[in-house]
């Protein structure tokens, strides 16, 4: 049986075709499961970094030396870690793109 095609294959599919061929990120609590279809994919490359910051500095680059590049963080500490990276991207123009994974909150329905 075939795994189905997923958000994450879709997303993932969408950078490769933007001739992104490399993401960049740390784990994370809630970014575990993206990572495996990350791992999965035929052309994308994971680039693993110690902590958001420096991931955020090398997804510019890559975007400077490329023309586009991607960055993957975690909710809360992940993206504000990443942020003066985010700016400098913005600040230089580069294509960039940024995905933050967050907690999944299911609604619960209370029967009275």
């Amino acid at each position: 049986m075939q795994n189905p095609y997923t958000v994450a294959d879709y997303l993932l599919d969408r950078l490769a075709g933007c001739g992104i061929g490399h993401l960049f990120g740390v784990p994370g609590d809630y970014n575990l499961q993206f990572l495996d279809h990350v791992i999965d994919h035929p052309t994308l490359r994971w680039v693993g970094c110690a902590n958001e910051l420096n991931a955020a500095y090398a997804a510019d680059g890559y975007a400077r030396m490329s023309g586009a590049g991607a960055l993957l963080t975690t909710f809360g500490v992940g993206e504000l870690s990443a942020i003066n990276g985010i700016a400098a991207a913005t600040r230089n123009m580069c294509r960039y793109c940024i995905s933050s994974a967050r907690p999944v909150v299911k609604r619960s329905r209370v029967a009275n």
